[in-house]
């Protein structure tokens, strides 16, 4: 499949939907013990499970634009350095100076060398300790075995994938599957720059809540009655799942320009809808023909979570296209995301832990965070068996 084929598939499944008033739908509905989301032994498990030991997506290719880019997260209380080398390749450290185990370096940019501001003891892109002051202080100090803590860290498909504890290399494509990694090939977004300094919203709900939020439209009519619903058709996706991910699409409502003509006589049905995946267990991704945004819903503990948004243009884009995009993005951030997608989060989050209510329901028409969830709760059973 190439990417007109995969478009046109997509913008024909959202055409019928529309028509109809109708929606992707699962086999049934799915009800979950609420403790879910409240029980703090079932979030540790969670933490070591799904976070731990398993493979996360750190960013995108495209948050390391050249030889010499740095970026700095923080996972799980884990401060994390990702950098891009002379040659190209990509590394992730922890950003732990190896004298008294303070963070060397905050934010993102570009640098040859990163020094710790505690005792300027000195890191190249590597990870290397490459210098430190008063060095006869230091007599015998093998300087090979001092550099960053190196994490497991592959790049490929846009991806820079990692993991938070030192151990075996990740491999992409195992974590993606042949299809994702086929479809996201077809996106060819490694190319695609920051539009901005990465940023962190804070929410009051546990982080299976806010994920929740992403994964279904069918409250756009309602929540974003004033915002979203003037944009795109609630109530209205695609779903189609690969292996634990899943990818969404929802219909802007220019689509309806698509009606009545012939597949092969639209120009480009991608810009009337954009591509939304859930990538196992914690990053969403929408696409549409201008930006990529990235979401990266991080615990906190068992009733807050964080979550870091990233967005990317895509390359030539004409100047007014950039321009409009600058100005839409923050009312997209405090108006609809903070004001209405976390603010709702936040509500959920005291009637969850009253205990009053036992279980919460996902509908047919909610497919996506059904599919996750099942995901999860397998993830966990799977690492109680002996």
């Amino acid at each position: 499949m190439d990417k007109v084929v995969l478009d046109r598939s997509i913008a024909r499944r959202l055409l019928d939907h529309v028509e109809h008033q109708t929606t992707d739908m699962a086999d049934g509905a799915l009800e979950l013990p609420a403790d879910i989301y409240s029980s703090e032994a079932h979030y540790q498990e969670e933490l070591e499970v799904l976070f731990s030991e398993a493979p996360l997506v750190f960013c995108l290719s495209g948050a390391l634009p050249r030889p010499g880019s740095y970026l700095t997260l923080q996972m799980l209380g884990v401060p994390i350095l990702l950098t891009r080398d002379a040659a190209g390749r990509v590394h992730a450290m922890a950003n732990v100076c190896r004298h008294r185990g303070v963070r060397v370096v905050d934010g993102h940019g570009e640098a040859r060398r990163f020094t710790c501001p505690f005792h300027a003891w000195v890191y190249d892109l590597e990870g290397k300790l490459v210098g430190v002051p008063v060095a006869e202080g230091f007599e015998g100090l093998c300087r090979e075995e001092r550099g960053l803590i190196e994490l497991p860290v592959a790049e490929g498909f846009g991806l820079v994938v990692g993991r938070l504890r030192r151990g075996d290399p990740v491999a992409i494509e195992s974590y993606l599957g042949s299809e994702l990694t086929e479809e996201l090939s077809l996106l060819d977004f490694a190319g695609w720059e920051l539009l901005g300094d990465p940023h962190v919203h804070p929410v009051n709900a546990n982080w299976k809540v806010t994920l929740d939020t992403y994964r279904e439209n069918y409250h756009f009519n309602y929540l974003h009655r004033k915002t979203l619903a003037g944009y795109a058709y609630g109530g209205v996706l695609t779903f189609d799942a690969f292996g634990p991910h899943v990818r969404n699409a929802s219909a802007i409502r220019t689509i309806d320009a698509l009606k009545g003509q012939p597949d092969d006589a639209w120009e480009d049905p991608s810009q009337h809808f954009s591509y939304q995946y859930s990538l196992f267990p914690n990053v969403c991704l929408t696409f549409d023909c201008r930006h990529a945004e990235f979401w990266q819903i991080v615990p906190v503990d068992a009733h807050r979570s964080e979550v870091l948004h990233m967005v990317h243009l895509r390359p030539g884009l004409a100047a007014e296209e950039s321009a409009k995009l600058t100005e839409m993005l923050p009312w997209i951030c405090q108006a609809v995301v903070d004001g209405e997608d976390f603010w709702v989060a936040g509500r959920t989050e005291p009637g969850i832990q009253a205990g009053l209510v036992e279980t919460v329901l996902f509908g047919r028409n909610e497919p996506a965070p059904q599919h996750l969830h099942r995901g999860f709760l397998a993830a966990l059973d799977a690492a109680r068996e002996p």
